[in-house]
């Protein structure tokens, strides 16, 4: 008997329940960098939560010192990181927050994604992981020929206030990164693709 196809599938995206999240890190390789810090935003019927979450994670001693460009980048300090629970932990909460929603990030299939399967892997557990949006891959779709698709420059082609010092702040970057997605679901509600589904669908097309 065929398997009946994910609820996800027929869902309005202006209103399933979404986790937005981001991470800082160590550096870019999933395999060899360590997660610092994640944060999770939560959106539903088409509004952005005003309660988000944020953690500092313990890298592992073996990750530490932090480059000098990632604590310059992040606002980060060695200090900070200093008695932070371990991913292993963090990850459990992660999963208590995210539950059976969609994920959603900036660039989240080729960086963020990529570190959550990591831990899933190091620490044997199961995350939703599977169903997920991409707004820089949705932009790049919409509005393919800016003049790049940064999360600040994606935010402000729609008009949204961009605190540029802010950036590079797991929750910062993860609350303009929800307002940027409810944008985007509204210009593809405007061109007729208003589903999960259909949004996959004109991510192929």
């Amino acid at each position: 008997m065929p398997t009946p196809p994910h609820p996800i599938f027929d869902a309005v995206l202006l209103e399933m329940p979404i986790a937005v999240f981001d991470l800082e890190t160590t550096g870019v390789s999933s395999s060899k960098d360590r997660i610092i810090q994640i944060a999770v935003v939560p959106v539903e019927d088409g509004a952005v939560s005003d309660e988000g979450w944020d953690q500092l994670v313990h890298p592992g001693d073996d990750h530490l010192p932090l480059s000098p460009f990632i604590s310059d980048l992040t606002k980060i300090t060695d200090a900070d990181l200093v008695g932070q629970p371990s991913m292993a932990e963090v990850a459990l909460e992660f999963d208590a927050l995210v539950g059976e929603k969609v994920v959603a990030g900036h660039n989240v299939a080729a960086f963020d994604l990529r570190f959550m399967r990591k831990v899933e892997d190091r620490h044997q557990l199961e995350l939703q992981t599977d169903y997920y949006v991409d707004t820089m891959r949705l932009m790049r779709k919409l509005h393919p020929d800016l003049e790049n698709h940064r999360l600040p420059t994606c935010a402000a082609y729609y008009g949204l206030e961009v605190d540029e010092d802010g950036l590079h702040n797991a929750l910062v970057d993860t609350k303009l990164t929800a307002d940027l997605m409810l944008k985007q679901f509204e210009e593809l509600s405007g061109k007729g693709v208003r589903t999960f589904e259909q949004m996959l669908g004109f991510l192929t097309a």
